[in-house]
């Protein structure tokens, strides 16, 4: 059952929300209203999105990658407990003022709860009050489960098998920030796919697979957004060499 929480004026200026994208600080604040007296929730994805979201049809392929954003910024836990997925929205009690809470139904969130579900994510760190910023405290002695990464929604899995190899390093990390900077402009993931199959079989005609000449995925994905381009292999003939040219950006 929805309930009626309370937003503070200062959570605008929380650092943690100043580093996820809008539809994700969207997403957190309506994720309260969900949650019980103790800050958990039903956590499927699907459901989430048809509660949330009901008139954007796109939310179903997006909410993923904003639960992402906030599990990041350690604003919410994701975790499972035998067939049930589920969220708990850490320091709770620092965003809401519970007077009489009613025991939750769902079941709590432990570190071994958290690994079984996904051994990649990050420690939730303090759950309790204490912090200034929406996200948790971080331990004083993290173990390897705190630092872990937060599962990579379907869609940017889908993106990073589509995008051509290059030699050195994608960054990975600085293009997923990139791409969520497009969502909020709304762009969405649909574009990025298309996108990095149009360039993979350009760069694949032009000969450059695997070379340093293949675009960094966060440069393709930038505020140029080489991703909407056609990317249309044209050659042409180099007069003094005669091998074959291509036109990354045909007319």
């Amino acid at each position: 059952m929805a309930r009626i929480r309370s937003i503070k004026p200062e959570f605008p200026h929380s650092e943690s929300m100043g580093r996820v994208s809008r539809d994700a600080r969207l997403t957190f604040i309506q994720l309260w209203t969900l949650a019980d007296d103790s800050g958990r929730l039903r956590g499927n994805s699907r459901m989430l999105a048809s509660l949330l979201f009901p008139y954007d049809d796109d939310a179903p392929g997006l909410i993923s990658g904003w639960l992402a954003e906030l599990e990041d910024e350690r604003c919410i836990i994701r975790y499972q407990v035998d067939d049930g997925s589920y969220i708990q929205i850490c320091n709770w009690l620092t965003h809401q003022k519970i007077d009489k809470p009613s025991k939750s139904k769902i079941p709590e969130f432990d570190e071994s709860s958290r690994i079984l579900a996904n051994p990649r994510e990050r420690s939730s760190g303090d759950l309790r009050i204490g912090s200034k910023d929406q996200g948790s405290i971080p331990s004083a002695s993290p173990t390897p489960a705190a630092k872990a990464k937060p599962p990579e929604p379907e869609w940017w899995l889908e993106f990073k098998s589509a995008y051509p190899e290059r030699t050195g390093d994608q960054g990975w990390r600085k293009a997923q920030r990139a791409a969520h900077a497009r969502i909020s402009e709304g762009h969405t993931p649909t574009e990025f796919i298309d996108g990095a199959k149009r360039y993979a079989a350009f760069v694949a005609a032009s000969g450059k697979s695997g070379t340093e000449f293949v675009k960094q995925a966060a440069t393709f994905l930038g505020p140029e957004k080489p991703f909407l381009e056609p990317w249309r292999y044209s050659p042409r003939v180099n007069d003094s060499r005669g091998a074959p040219q291509a036109r990354e950006f045909p007319a």
